[in-house]
């Protein structure tokens, strides 16, 4: 921290050219097991791990608190803050906070992701995801809506409204499941529902492997057209990759295709269609071969197939 601004500061905006929004917040106390609106899960690793040189008023900044027009008060930001407070402090019933105005749960919502992911990143991007849906954010909702037909969710936290998407559905990260988008919203789906078959159990589905599926759909139309391709790949699937977990197959078929740096999901959907290839199913070994080409996902990591 300088104590002067480095760099040019003639394009620094002027006072009266930079818009003023809401109220300065006040000091006051709140009670100390004051709610939230969906906050983030609050693990106790982390308080032990913050309390462990002691409770330190130099390093305590204070919880931020949000308060509605009908005088109700949420807790917006500083769960942990709390939760260290209360430890050092258990007869007490109040705590310092910072008091903010807000004129609703959207406006409450959307000053949680600009906090904790815009100013700075104490969020993650399904915690902020969560926000940003209760927001109304145009962008977030249009994602919401690609889960639901996708039938996947993404949990921001363990409370009421803290996940978002389809009912009932396999957890996904926000990254896998973008990065899986790409190659396309149908293909997306027929990934979803053989991975989930496959894996009936499993409350997530492992992200990579997401990808690396949806990259066969998209490069291999005879997966999902219903023919006896369609089958007999579907059936060696669920039938060789069932007995082990997610995570050790996308970790072993990431090997066998190379592992190739920033191309994960690249490197298994070849590591599974080098396998594919070579086993005796439902269709004659030579027609497969035929119609299912390996140059094609070789190319996806550099190779000339």
């Amino acid at each position: 921290m300088s104590n002067n601004i480095i760099g040019s500061t003639k394009s620094l905006p002027l006072s009266k050219n930079i818009p003023i929004h809401g109220n300065c917040g006040i000091v006051g106390k709140v009670n100390i097991d004051v709610k939230s609106l969906v906050n983030r899960a609050t693990h106790a690793t982390q308080i032990k791990k913050l309390l462990k040189p002691g409770f330190d008023w130099a390093l305590f900044t204070f919880p931020i608190v949000a308060v509605f027009p009908d005088g109700k008060e949420y807790l917006l930001d500083g769960d942990h803050r709390r939760a260290i407070y209360a430890c050092a402090y258990p007869d007490k019933e109040t705590m310092p906070c910072i008091k903010i105005q807000v004129s609703s749960e959207k406006e409450y919502h959307k000053l949680f992701y600009q906090i904790n992911w815009s100013q700075r990143k104490n969020a993650n991007r399904e915690q902020v995801f969560v926000h940003q849906v209760l927001a109304e954010e145009k962008d977030a909702l249009a994602l919401r809506d690609q889960l639901i037909r996708c039938n996947l969710c993404i949990c921001g936290s363990p409370e009421e409204y803290g996940t978002v998407g389809a009912p009932n559905s396999k957890r996904i990260t926000k990254g896998a499941f973008q990065k899986s988008l790409k190659r396309g919203e149908e293909n997306v789906k027929a990934a979803v529902q053989m991975l989930s078959e496959t894996w009936p159990e499993d409350e997530k589905i492992q992200g990579e492997l997401l990808e690396g599926i949806t990259i066969l759909f998209s490069l291999h139309k005879c997966f999902s057209d219903g023919s006896i391709i369609d089958v007999d790949f579907k059936n060696w699937f669920k039938n060789h990759m069932s007995i082990y977990t997610q995570h050790s197959v996308a970790s072993d078929y990431k090997i066998r295709g190379g592992r190739v740096h920033h191309k994960h999901g690249e490197s298994i959907a070849h590591g599974l269609i080098l396998e594919y290839r070579k086993v005796n199913g439902g269709c004659n070994l030579q027609y497969k071969q035929r119609k299912v080409r390996l140059s094609k996902t070789a190319k996806l990591i550099g190779l000339n197939g």
